[in-house]
């Protein structure tokens, strides 16, 4: 039995590569590669652009992965634009060797101490955060969601909190080039506790997180301005300073490693936002749209004239292609550094986002990185619109979303429907019969 699959494709091939001879070709010479697809005849190449039909909304972005981040965002944010964001996060603390506490120990302090080389915010808000002890288990191997709530699985107590206000050693706004600390004294009950467990208790580290499940860290909401700070995942850990009967100054570590489970936690009120009164809904278009990564919004797109596609058995896409551009003076990029990526998604019967098949060749066929010359991101959707022209897709509607989507603060305001220089579609496409 032949292989008609590789047939189609073979079909499909050889008309992309007749309709780029075609457009490159002056109209004299319509008749080159006439004889690459036997039986077949161009009857035209076209470009199609659309944009007025092309629909876009914000919408809440929930149930995002916020398991092993890149880094973790603690802080409370005001953005003047997408109103407050506060971040916080989980984590295992593991041995970071086996300690042989003498009985003669004795605590001289518990310290937190944290790592962080990013900011982004207001550097000279107090924020205030607080450290609690974890009563439940985390887990290593799961897939955790924004919907989960920590403080859910926290003491009520807190170990310890402290007031502070980002230092950079350097003129960067973003980026630090020297390594900066978050230190907090801890509750000395608790350092008291890690000092008296025995060997057994620590014999490894399966067995120490049985009495030491993790701590959690949170931010106070701050009324105005604020910074979220990034830290460093693997830059946490809790030092117990003590002294026995025969040296001073001894001390023991537990450390967040690459084997931990580093769990994110985000929250946001956008009850003052400008955008707050048309969210998740379809059917007020804002000339805005609103990208937040965090677990913040995402952009619905809804192109009804890809449906127009459909069973278009003697058209051959060559190129095609979404724009989406950027409000830059809304985005306000030297304040509020926008995505370098992001990502375009196409929704399934089932509600889910997928990758488009064009994702699947390479990234810089896919696109999505921005433009600064025309401050615009742009995706190629060529194979997805041939997946419509097959029926082997139906849903026309698209979700955008950060690339970084927990571990990255960046957000962007897109040009929307209504503005002057909405969403385009640009679609090359050769007829032949």
């Amino acid at each position: 039995m032949k292989n008609r699959n590789f047939e189609s494709s073979a079909l499909v091939g050889a008309l992309i590569i007749v309709s780029f001879l075609i457009t490159g070709c002056k109209s004299g010479d319509v008749g080159l590669g006439k004889s690459l697809i036997p039986g077949s005849t161009v009857v035209y190449s076209k470009n199609y652009s659309e944009s007025k039909t092309i629909q876009s909304f914000t919408f809440t972005d929930e149930k995002v992965r916020v398991d092993n981040p890149n880094f973790n965002y603690i802080g409370s944010l005001n953005d003047p634009l997408f109103g407050r964001t506060d971040g916080g996060f989980a984590a295992q603390y593991r041995l970071y060797s086996n300690p042989d506490f003498d009985k003669t120990a004795v605590l001289d302090s518990t310290v937190l101490r944290l790592t962080y080389k990013r900011i982004y915010g207001d550097t000279t808000s107090v924020q205030t955060f607080k450290a609690y002890e974890l009563t439940g288990d985390l887990d290593f191997d799961a897939k955790y969601l924004s919907s989960f709530k920590l403080k859910s699985i926290s003491s009520t107590t807190p170990l310890g909190s402290v007031n502070f206000i980002p230092k950079f050693k350097t003129d960067s706004a973003v980026t630090d080039t020297t390594t900066q600390y978050i230190r907090f004294q801890l509750d000395p009950a608790f350092g008291n506790r890690l000092l008296k467990m025995d060997s057994l208790q620590m014999i490894s580290n399966d067995e120490f997180l049985k009495h030491l499940k993790g701590i959690y860290i949170e931010a106070s909401p701050v009324g105005r301005r604020g910074t979220l700070i990034g830290l460093s995942t693997t830059g946490s850990a809790i030092g117990v300073y003590y002294h026995t009967a025969k040296k001073d100054s001894l001390f023991s570590s537990y450390n967040v490693t690459a084997n931990s489970a580093n769990i994110a936690s985000y929250s946001h009120d956008y009850s003052r936002s400008s955008f707050f009164a048309h969210m998740n809904q379809e059917v007020i278009q804002d000339s805005l749209n609103y990208l937040q990564p965090f677990a913040g919004t995402k952009v619905k797109i809804n192109i009804p004239s890809l449906g127009k596609w459909k069973d278009s058995t003697q058209y051959v896409i060559s190129r095609a292609a979404l724009t989406v551009f950027v409000d830059t003076l809304a985005s306000d990029p030297q304040r509020y550094p926008i995505p370098s990526t992001l990502y375009l998604k196409y929704i399934d019967s089932t509600g889910n986002e997928v990758f488009p098949k064009d994702s699947e060749l390479s990234s810089s066929y896919y696109g999505g990185s921005y433009d600064p010359t025309s401050a615009s991101y742009t995706f190629n959707i060529t194979r997805h619109l041939e997946l419509i022209m097959k029926r082997e897709i139906d849903n026309t509607s698209l979700y955008l979303v950060a690339a970084d989507r927990k571990g990255s603060p960046y957000r962007v305001v897109l040009k929307g429907a209504n503005s002057t220089k909405p969403m385009q579609l640009f679609i090359k496409y050769t007829r032949y019969q």
